[in-house]
């Protein structure tokens, strides 16, 4: 980087947000709009500031009278201490002068970036956290500070936390597929492997591409068997492959293969073929779905990773939804319901054994939505205009 504009032998180690001038740490001023050159700072809060330094010099001045007057009271004028020296604020004097210019503008959004990159660089993870999570408090949700925050406690071993605050991420922006695969990998860590199994599926349904899916497909085999749903794993690849066109490494592809034959997925896979296309009216695509005695309207929804019911129709279906509640995205809304397993039907297309999640509030004259745990059960699995499910 060029030098300073002001010190000509001092490196800069940033630019001014006003006016573009390089500057030293010396002559980097943080104000509420940025980094500022002192001409640009003192133009734009010269007078604010003079009005706030003669207020500080007058009571700095009352305070030295007041302690010159009480040393002549009581004799000791000629025997004070040396002052002290000042002490730095922190001994990283980056981290220092971004302390001092947050002091002046603590909900700047690029100056707490700023900070909790100086100190993330250091390996300071659990100043990280503090100071993020006091700008939250302050200052109200930062979603991309968030992304920090997820990094430092997962550096500090501390998974559980990381969950939260990756769910803020995912409520702020359920349509990125790394989101879920992020909260699948510490659920995982933190003892919840049904619901990182839920978060992992619905990485796959939103990544629509093998290189968006590579990330979830190289980590979920690690939570299915803990879930105690190995053949999850199985349909994952299988759906990565074949439908998204993603390439698996030798070791994943002999996991997989070892998988299936030790949990028997074939007698778990779906069986049978259907064609659903999408409806002339309004170019959804839906489906008479069967679940135990009871027959109900689905709309087909790839991006869904989790099948979805609603709660009444499950009630008629007799499906008990006892397992942990999970999140996943149906007809692009964030829903939470508890899961549960039931043999679904379309037509001649049957899965016996499919991931449901229970929820409330779906719009009139739909039962359900059909996601990935349904679809990805069938291979091949071509998704387009319509969906064939088995097709030759």
């Amino acid at each position: 980087m060029a030098s300073c504009y002001a010190h000509a032998m001092v490196a800069a180690t940033g630019t001014c947000d006003a006016c573009g001038k390089p500057l030293c740490m010396r002559c980097t001023k943080g104000t509420l709009d940025g980094f500022m050159c002192p001409p640009c700072a003192h133009k734009r809060y010269g007078r604010a500031k003079l009005m706030t330094g003669l207020k500080v010099g007058g009571i700095a001045a009352l305070m030295v009278a007041l302690a010159v007057g009480g040393l002549m009271i009581v004799g000791k004028g000629s025997t004070r201490a040396a002052p002290k020296a000042p002490v730095a604020r922190d001994p990283d004097p980056l981290v220092a002068a971004l302390l001092e210019s947050r002091d002046q503008a603590p909900c700047d959004r690029a100056l707490i970036r700023k900070l909790v990159d100086a100190l993330a660089r250091g390996d300071r993870y659990a100043e990280v956290v503090d100071h993020a999570s006091g700008f939250f408090a302050k200052c109200g949700p930062f979603p991309r500070l968030e992304w920090s925050v997820v990094y430092a406690l997962q550096q500090l071993g501390r998974y559980a936390e990381a969950v939260k605050h990756e769910t803020v991420i995912i409520e702020d922006n359920p349509f990125d597929s790394d989101f879920w695969w992020w909260r699948g990998e510490d659920r995982g860590r933190s003892g919840q492997p049904a619901e990182a199994v839920a978060d992992y599926r619905q990485s796959f349904a939103a990544a629509r591409r093998g290189r968006a899916g590579r990330f979830a497909a190289a980590r979920i085999l690690d939570v299915v068997e803990p879930a105690g749903r190995p053949c999850e794993g199985v349909w994952a690849m299988r759906f990565f492959e074949g439908t998204l066109r993603g390439t698996l490494s030798d070791a994943l592809a002999s996991r997989r293969d070892g998988l299936a034959h030790a949990a028997q997925c074939d007698a778990l896979a779906g069986r049978g073929r259907a064609v659903l296309l999408p409806s002339t009216a309004d170019a959804t695509v839906r489906a008479e779905v069967t679940v135990g005695s009871a027959r109900g309207t689905f709309i087909v929804d790839p991006g869904a990773g989790t099948t979805v019911l609603a709660r009444a129709f499950a009630e008629r279906a007799g499906v008990v939804a006892g397992g942990p509640a999970v999140q996943g995205l149906a007809n692009n809304v964030v829903r939470t319901g508890p899961l549960a397993t039931a043999a679904l039907a379309v037509g001649e297309a049957q899965a016996p054994a499919v991931e449901v999640m229970v929820v409330d509030g779906l719009p009139d004259g739909v039962d359900g939505y059909l996601g990935l745990s349904f679809l990805w059960a069938f291979a091949p699995l071509e998704l387009g205009d319509g969906i064939a499910l088995g097709a030759p």
